[in-house]
């Protein structure tokens, strides 16, 4: 027998009608389905066995199994979970880095300062630190009485000046030191200079706005009107008000008035040169600059070249109270004129031992005292043992 056919219910019964009828050898040649039923024709012929070898072993090549044939797929599919998590650990650790970059940047940006900064920032540091003195706490309780720096340092005195001091003086057991240590300080602060307003042409008088230039302006031309001209000579002296034309100058024209003093207002940096080229030698100048003029650059040149020739004065009002810091500023913005300082206001506030200290260190020459409360008579040139008597006062 070659072939049988089967018609059965299911494959599986089909199968086993085969194989009991054709044998196990035998070899399946159709498989249908027809209504529900299988239908399956089986081959043991010899001829119809190597036919269905052949045609599997061209199924087997058609296929990519044989690729694998020779790899353990086991061991692959371990190597390719190991590279999957390297590669994923890879990422983790790049983003990683990626994210304290960032970081860095970050702190970078938001923690560290620029250079400048930072310099201000060991500006305010010295600053802090300049006046102050590491010593033994127990040694200082049983000295301090003794201790001229300490008493100084106490009263506001900078330490820069007090070591100035102590260099250039050996005190004299006999005489008191901190007395001394005033009259050193008002040496150094304290220029005659009543000759010098006499004899310039050219007065200017600048500093910050509210610190009484106006009021400074007017006494000196009191002062100078008693001390220099008389009679039919006002007219040889000239109060200019060197201000933006917007500016309130009624407080000048009033003080113009009651001295009996032509008031003249300029606007332009201009004019004001024209002005005083027209009425050189003809005429002797006082010049109240306000703060918006007096902070231009070209003001500043100007000024500067002007105050080459004795015949200017540069005076820089301060008022006395104010601080360290503006005492500073304003100093260092006329340090190319040759100013003089003028402490206004001294009837209304006292100026401290520390803005005496700076005014120190800058090297700076104070020539008038002047109050705000009176006009006529109360101009005051400084004078060594005033201003180290005003030291001593404001010291108890």
């Amino acid at each position: 027998m070659t072939q049988h056919k089967v018609i059965a219910e299911d494959s599986l019964s089909a199968m086993d009608e085969i194989s009991r009828v054709l044998g196990k050898d035998a070899v399946i040649l159709k498989t249908e389905k027809i209504n529900g039923k299988i239908h399956i024709l089986g081959s043991n012929d010899i001829e119809d066995l190597a036919s269905s070898n052949a045609k599997k072993l061209n199924k087997q090549k058609s296929n990519f199994s044989h690729l694998f044939t020779n790899h353990n797929l086991h061991q692959k599919t371990q190597d390719r979970k190991i590279i999957s998590v390297i590669e994923k650990n890879s990422i983790e650790e790049n983003n990683e880095k990626e994210n304290i970059k960032n970081q860095d940047n970050n702190l970078s940006k938001n923690q560290f300062v620029d250079i400048d900064t930072f310099r201000r920032f060991t500006d305010k540091i010295e600053n802090l630190l300049k006046n102050m003195i590491i010593a033994d706490i127990d040694e200082l309780s049983s000295h301090s009485s003794s201790s001229l720096s300490i008493k100084l340092l106490e009263k506001g005195f900078s330490k820069q000046i007090i070591s100035d001091f102590k260099k250039e003086l050996l005190i004299d057991e006999n005489v008191d030191p901190e007395l001394t240590f005033y009259h050193h300080l008002s040496k150094k602060l304290v220029e005659p200079f009543e000759n010098n307003v006499l004899n310039s042409d050219l007065i200017f008088i600048n500093g910050p706005s509210g610190s009484g230039k106006t009021t400074l302006c007017s006494k000196i031309a009191s002062h100078i009107l008693d001390k220099k001209f008389v009679g039919n000579d006002r007219h040889k002296l000239s109060i200019i008000n060197f201000a933006p034309k917007s500016s309130n100058h009624s407080e000048l024209i009033n003080f113009g008035r009651l001295l009996n003093l032509n008031v003249t207002s300029i606007s332009s940096l201009e004019d004001i040169s024209s002005f005083i080229e027209a009425n050189r030698g003809q005429r002797k100048l006082i010049i109240d600059v306000s703060q918006e003029n007096n902070n231009t650059t070209r003001y500043h040149e100007y000024i500067n070249k002007l105050t080459l020739n004795k015949n200017c004065s540069n005076i820089v009002a301060i008022q006395a109270s104010a601080n360290r810091n503006m005492i500073k500023s304003v100093i260092n913005s006329f340090k190319n004129s040759f100013p003089t300082v003028a402490l206004t206001k001294l009837d209304e506030s006292h100026i401290g031992a520390e803005e005496l200290s700076i005014l120190g260190e800058l090297k700076c020459k104070i020539g008038i005292l002047s109050g705000s409360r009176s006009i006529i008579g109360s101009l005051a040139f400084a004078k060594r043992e005033v201003l180290a008597q005003y030291m001593k006062d404001i010291s108890l």
